[in-house]
């Protein structure tokens, strides 16, 4: 999966606790909403979700550590599976991955507060 980078209107009077508190919203934002597109979510810890594919999990990181000429947020979310998951070469050039990506841009485009969606190498 390609990173997805994208922007989120936050209040920029407490700028240290701003990322956090994106980075948990957007983490929990999927974990309720990717399910809606037939994606389990397992349990997660702060700002990273493991979503299961093909019965393995495939971890999301995101991260919210800049911002932009406007102050918002500029946000990216990764996926990191391990060097050694085999089963990882064999899905990544299957549809499923597609499907997974455009469900976690289709979840944020939702919440207004997101913006300026793009795909990344």
């Amino acid at each position: 999966m390609k990173t997805l980078q994208f922007t989120a209107q936050c209040d920029n009077k407490a700028e240290l606790q701003d990322c956090k508190i994106a980075q948990n919203y957007v983490a929990d934002l999927l974990a309720r909403q990717l399910n809606q597109h037939g994606f389990e979510t397992l349990p997660q810890s702060g700002a990273q979700i493991a979503v299961s594919v093909e019965d393995h999990p495939l971890p999301l990181s995101v991260s919210c550590e800049s911002r932009d000429a406007e102050g918002r947020l500029v946000c990216e979310i990764l996926s990191y599976p391990e060097e050694e998951q085999d089963w990882f070469d064999r899905i990544e050039s299957q549809s499923l991955l597609n499907q997974l990506a455009q469900a976690v841009e289709q979840t944020l485009k939702q919440d207004e507060n997101f913006t300026a969606f793009e795909w990344k190498n």
